[in-house]
């Protein structure tokens, strides 16, 4: 084992010269020597690189090191560069592996790639299960587009009434950073196989409304459906409506009072109103009253119906701060923080920082952070009142630098603050 080539070849993927990493990475192993940590930075280098089948390779000679660890990511890893090369049962086999990993700390990330390698193997419902437990993962920051893959599977097994929902609920939670156009194509879709094209028609404009998504080969038939139902409806529609053929009137005799000639004239002697009992007049009483109780209630009930929408609002709420939700968000501080630093805005960085630090300590955070990073949150573990995130930060000339970010609740106990951020140096591959 060569170390120096090891170092050097960290120091390139870090730099992102990912062919010379992957080259240095290669050299630095005697044949058939075992070492994780440097086939694990290969196979990611290889990856960079489009030569899926080679990382494949380098991620499986990676597993035979036992005291490597870091296997979820490995076979996630390794599902990956099988699935890019269409080898998608055996990718299945390498993500449902991954998910039995108990230290693995971003399972979602495998149930992901198991959903869409069964998926592309026609198993609509078990990528369903996988894509369901991608979303239901506390870790998983993104869990919206895991609900839109469920919704296709729910499409795909004939069950559009429940992809009508799946999609509903993804569009209900959709951030900033989530696709809403492909949602509402997908729910295009399901409202078209659940027999409501006018509503399908709606989420299909919504889909297409500002000309940037274009739809699937698929969404573009069910479209096509969707006009020609309409229009057969429209026809139905003119046809069930269209006046009769015009008959000759009978005879009106406008001075006959009985209605002998059809045209039905009540005559109040023959009514009986006039001759109504006492008892009878207040039965008839009794009854208009009723009926002026029941329209009186009806202010009653929506009152009710509205209180009843503010609690389970309000439960709503609080089972969301429960969870850890908040506004700004925990991905919208660190971004903030971020973009706040590399600009060299002082007093935005702070007030994305716990009110809590030293300004000694607010300076040693905001001067770690390196200029134009983009940031991204891989996994969290969140609570009422903290959260501990892994966040992977995107450099500027290329290369990834992990953190560690803690958050606290901001002093106006909704939203949240920053209190420790440290860069993760033992992070050298991309899980």
């Amino acid at each position: 084992m060569n170390s120096q080539l090891i170092q050097q070849g960290r120091a390139a993927y870090r730099a992102g010269d990912y062919s010379a990493a992957a080259q240095m990475l290669g050299a630095a192993k005697t044949p058939g020597e075992i070492m994780g940590e440097a086939d694990h930075l290969r196979g990611n280098a290889l990856m960079h690189l489009g030569m899926y089948a080679e990382a494949a390779e380098a991620y499986a000679a990676a597993l035979n090191d036992g005291t490597y660890g870091k296997r979820g990511a490995l076979l996630t890893n390794r599902g990956k560069a099988l699935a890019a090369v269409g080898d998608y049962v055996t990718a299945a086999q390498a993500f449902s592996a991954a998910t039995q990993d108990a230290s693995y700390a971003t399972p979602f990330k495998a149930y992901l790639g198991l959903g869409n390698a069964l998926f592309q193997s026609g198993d609509y419902a078990n990528a369903g299960t996988a894509f369901r437990q991608a979303a239901i993962d506390g870790a998983n920051p993104a869990p919206v587009a895991a609900l839109g893959e469920l919704g296709r599977c729910f499409i795909k097994l004939g069950r559009p009434a429940d992809a009508v929902e799946t999609y509903r609920t993804a569009i209900d939670f959709a951030g900033p950073r989530d696709d809403t156009r492909a949602l509402n194509a997908g729910m295009g879709e399901a409202l078209s196989a659940a027999g409501r094209p006018s509503d399908a028609l709606d989420a299909f404009n919504a889909a297409t409304a500002d000309g940037i998504y274009q739809l699937t080969p698929e969404q573009s038939d069910e479209l096509a459906r969707v006009h020609d139902s309409l229009a057969a409806l429209s026809a139905q529609t003119a046809m069930a409506t269209a006046p009769a053929p015009a008959m000759d009137a009978p005879a009106v005799d406008p001075l006959d009072p009985t209605g002998a000639t059809g045209q039905f004239m009540p005559d109040p002697s023959d009514t009986g109103f006039f001759t109504l009992s006492e008892s009878e007049m207040v039965q008839q009483d009794r009854k208009e009253a009723k009926v002026r109780r029941r329209h009186r209630h009806t202010g009653l009930k929506v009152f009710l119906v509205l209180l009843l929408l503010i609690v389970l609002v309000a439960g709503g709420l609080g089972f969301a701060y429960t969870r850890g939700l908040g506004f700004p968000s925990q991905e919208s501080v660190v971004t903030d923080l971020f973009q706040a630093a590399g600009d060299g805005d002082t007093a935005k960085a702070e007030s994305c920082l716990a009110s809590s630090l030293s300004e000694d300590a607010k300076a040693m955070i905001i001067s770690s952070i390196p200029q134009g990073a983009t940031v991204s949150i891989e996994g969290m573990d969140q609570s009422m009142t903290e959260t501990t995130a892994k966040v992977k930060a995107s450099l500027s000339k290329g290369g990834e630098q992990e953190y560690t970010v803690k958050f606290v609740r901001s002093d106006n106990h909704i939203g949240w603050a920053v209190s420790s951020l440290d860069i993760d140096l033992s992070a050298a591959d991309n899980q």
